[in-house]
């Protein structure tokens, strides 16, 4: 199995720190943000894709071709045209079930271990204000029938973060621009959701977003506390 990393982004919100380092090399308590992600991977993954833009070269500099054990790949987004784009980068070198995670976050591993088990999965998390979310909509069964970008009305509090366990046929779905001029993994999961797909929710036991200066701080935060009570 593969892992497919977004590391990308342009860090705009974590500025002065990216002007020096790549969003996922951001340092939370002395460590690179996504290494976090790199040592709780499930051996099942043998290879991580990092989708490389800007600063990507220090992402190759510092984990090479062989790190934690895994293989490590790399291609570059040429161009910032969003998630669902991103992903499509590494097509090419996809050739078998992967999982989808972003850079920029920090993933327990209880939850990488259970997606990992999931044919077709989505990572989640409860919360309070659904409406800042994008949340997913859940049918009797359990299963996902609808990926919804901050509902106006409540319709979830289980919010998607970022994590998820494809097939390597989400390579081929097409989508339309998103509103916000971008092709959005969303989109693409909505598609295969409607031509029969069944997408299991699994609550993660960590999810620390660093996308802002004042994440970075709460992922400190509570690193020091988890590492405190081991």
């Amino acid at each position: 199995m593969q892992a497919v990393i977004l590391a990308g982004g342009l860090g705009k919100r974590l500025r002065p720190i990216t002007e020096d380092v790549p969003k996922p090399l951001v340092p939370v308590c002395g460590k690179p943000v996504v290494e976090y992600t790199l040592e709780n991977l499930p051996a099942e993954i043998i290879e991580v894709i990092f989708v490389i833009g800007y600063k990507g070269e220090m992402i190759k500099d510092l984990y090479g071709h062989n790190a934690f054990g895994k293989k490590i790949s790399y291609v570059v987004q040429e161009q910032q045209l969003g998630t669902g784009h991103a992903v499509k980068c590494a097509a090419s070198l996809v050739d078998m079930p992967f999982i989808l995670l972003y850079g920029d976050d920090i993933y327990g591993k209880e939850g990488l271990q259970k997606l990992v088990k999931r044919e077709w999965a989505l990572l989640a998390r409860r919360v309070e204000h659904p409406e800042r979310f994008g949340v997913l909509k859940l049918n009797e069964d359990g299963t996902v029938s609808d990926m919804v970008e901050k509902p106006k009305e409540f319709i979830s509090d289980l919010s998607w973060v970022g994590g998820a366990k494809f097939q390597a046929e989400f390579m081929q779905v097409e989508t339309p621009l998103s509103q916000r001029g971008e092709y959005e993994v969303p989109d693409m999961v909505n598609v295969l959701i409607k031509q029969g797909k069944k997408f299991y929710p699994e609550l993660t036991d960590l999810w620390l977003p660093v996308n802002t200066l004042e994440e970075v701080a709460e992922a400190e935060r509570v690193i020091k506390d988890v590492g405190g009570r081991q």
